[in-house]
């Protein structure tokens, strides 16, 4: 089966799944980046408490950077203070740590054992409460069913850690590698608004400008998102305003766990 058609056929039952009435997702995408403005100090102190595992590259270090722009400007409004770290946790995990691994990029399915073992170290419930893992705009030709299939497993062995699923980063390009990024990211929202998980939509983020304009492109009569060219300086890793946007989004997640 070719890597379009396991793309459309996850879409494709997500859609029938959601028509069956299945809970809905949470879907923390370019609508959600200012909502911390209007955070109440109950809210904001909540999050604060929140521990949180973040495994990743390049992009990864982008959205890192912005967590930390954003808690030197604001620790009020962003409490969450990061700490590098490595494939397995310390003795003792620290309550509004945002703890980062900066894995590198070994390659999509080793990406995915090396959250594998990330989580059965211990990145997870009791030493953190979210975890999650993504890929970069390097892994075009990864396989949605494979991710999803791993993270989902992963939730279901840890019911008490809550599982970020996240979309890939696009790039300013209008290729082959970009269509199969976007044919990626919309399988991946079939099948999350279809359930009751959390999905960060990185991708959609990056494709809306501060003032509300989609970024998009055509091939072979379908219409896809780019990322916005003033978001990046080399085409797929982000700049300071974008690394901020995702970041302030970020907060959205524990936030939304706080309302529960």
């Amino acid at each position: 089966m070719s890597l379009f058609n396991q793309r459309l056929g996850c879409f494709l039952a997500g859609c029938l799944i959601l028509a069956a009435g299945a809970l809905p997702a949470v879907t923390i995408n370019h609508t959600r980046v200012d909502d911390v403005d209007g955070f109440s100090a109950s809210i904001l102190n909540a999050i604060g408490r929140y521990r949180i595992f973040f495994s990743h590259a390049s992009v990864g270090d982008n959205i890192v950077d912005g967590l930390d722009a954003l808690h030197g400007a604001d620790a009020t409004r962003y409490p969450l203070v990061t700490s590098g770290d490595d494939d397995t946790p310390p003795a003792t995990t620290v309550q509004g740590t945002f703890y980062q691994y900066s894995r590198g990029n070994p390659g999509w399915s080793a990406k995915l054992t090396e959250f594998q073992t990330e989580v059965a170290n211990g990145w997870r419930k009791p030493k953190v409460d979210i975890t999650f893992t993504k890929f970069c705009f390097v892994d075009p030709d990864a396989d949605v069913n494979q991710y999803i299939s791993t993270i989902s497993n992963l939730a279901a062995a840890y019911p008490y850690t809550r599982f970020l699923y996240v979309t890939m980063p696009i790039t300013t390009d209008t290729d082959a590698d970009n269509v199969a990024r976007n044919q990626y990211n919309t399988a991946l929202r079939a099948w999350c608004a279809a359930r009751n998980v959390y999905l960060l939509d990185i991708a959609d983020i990056e494709a809306w400008s501060p003032e509300g304009v989609q970024q998009t492109f055509s091939s072979g009569g379908f219409t896809y998102q780019m990322l916005y060219s003033n978001y990046t300086d080399d085409g797929g890793h982000l700049n300071t305003a974008a690394a901020q946007r995702v970041a302030a989004d970020l907060s959205d997640l524990p936030a939304d766990l706080v309302a529960q």
